[in-house]
């Protein structure tokens, strides 16, 4: 066996493409790609509103369906959807008249609940943060 000496690679130096100026060919070939992303957005943009607007429609035939057979149904359809909303749009969902009463405060509550005890948690941690510090420290 025979021991050669394997010398490292040479690096070869990389041309710096970013600064190599774009062609007219080039650009027009870019603004051509651009052009195209651009209107398949637009096109899937409107494409998505319809379908919301549809649901939309829709959902208040179903909330008047269900408000027949399953009232219980309609409140825990509303309890949700206003737990997940922000705070503007759940005051727009409590003005909309199939929504039955109470829920809008159920939801106020149970949200205040949420932020007192995450605040507790966030106390009780910090707290206990302290002491681990402290024990460090001594």
């Amino acid at each position: 066996m025979s021991k050669r000496m394997f010398r490292k690679p040479v690096k070869s130096t990389r041309k710096n493409r970013a600064a190599a100026p774009m062609t007219p060919a080039l650009q027009a070939a870019v603004f051509q790609v651009a052009n195209v992303a651009a209107n398949m957005s637009r096109k899937d943009e409107a494409t998505q509103q319809a379908a919301r607007k549809a649901i939309a429609e829709t959902i208040e035939d179903w909330i008047g369906f269900l408000a027949e057979d399953q009232p219980e149904v309609v409140e825990v359809f509303y309890y949700e959807v206003c737990m997940l909303a922000t705070a503007g749009n759940r005051r727009r969902i409590a003005k909309h008249s199939p929504m039955p009463e109470g829920v809008f405060e159920r939801v106020e509550d149970d949200l205040r609940e949420q932020k007192e005890e995450a605040k507790r948690e966030a106390e009780q941690q910090k707290g206990t943060e302290d002491d681990t510090k402290e024990l460090v420290s001594e």
